[in-house]
């Protein structure tokens, strides 16, 4: 299987969920980003994304739901340091009533260049019986526009292959 390059600029064809500066408690002992903020920072696109569909912390306190993570494939491509800014994009690469399965680039901006992918499948759940549950219609109807955009995008995302919404 040969591997996917991804270029920057059709990242960048996404919007943008997510740009900071690395502080210093992100830092591990080797002096560069540690292992769980890479998906911090996903984390943090993610809810931006699921806020604009209307599936954010308004939606959860009034209907009860939320979004689990159900599996992660991280990529690492290049470390981040102290004080680099850092920028992560979204794509929704397959979508069913009760799952998401996304991919967060995180670029920093400092060095241009691709730093990470995390590859996740996410699931609606019903908070109070703790299990899957469909989207509400608005919120379904607003991942299958997002959907729609990204799958109409010219670039194949790097995908690891052994995920599936």
């Amino acid at each position: 299987m040969s591997r996917i390059i991804t270029k920057l600029c059709e990242i960048r064809q996404l919007e943008l969920a997510h740009r900071q500066t690395i502080p210093a408690s992100y830092l591990d002992e080797n002096q560069h980003v540690n292992v769980q903020y890479y998906v911090h920072l996903v984390e943090k696109g993610l809810v931006a994304v699921f806020a604009q569909a209307g599936l954010g912390e308004i939606y959860a306190a009034a209907d009860e739901y939320g979004n689990f993570a159900l599996e992660q494939h991280i990529r690492y491509q290049a470390e981040i340091l102290l004080d680099e800014q850092v920028s992560v994009y979204i794509r929704l690469l397959e979508l069913t009533q009760k799952r998401g399965y996304f991919m967060g680039f995180i670029i920093n901006d400092s060095r241009e260049q691709l730093a990470c992918t995390v590859e996740l499948v996410q699931m609606n759940v019903d908070i109070s019986q703790r299990r899957g549950a469909p989207y509400p219609p608005a919120g379904w109807a607003a991942l299958q526009a997002l959907h729609a955009r990204h799958a109409a995008l010219d670039w194949q995302a790097p995908v690891c292959g052994v995920m599936r919404a």
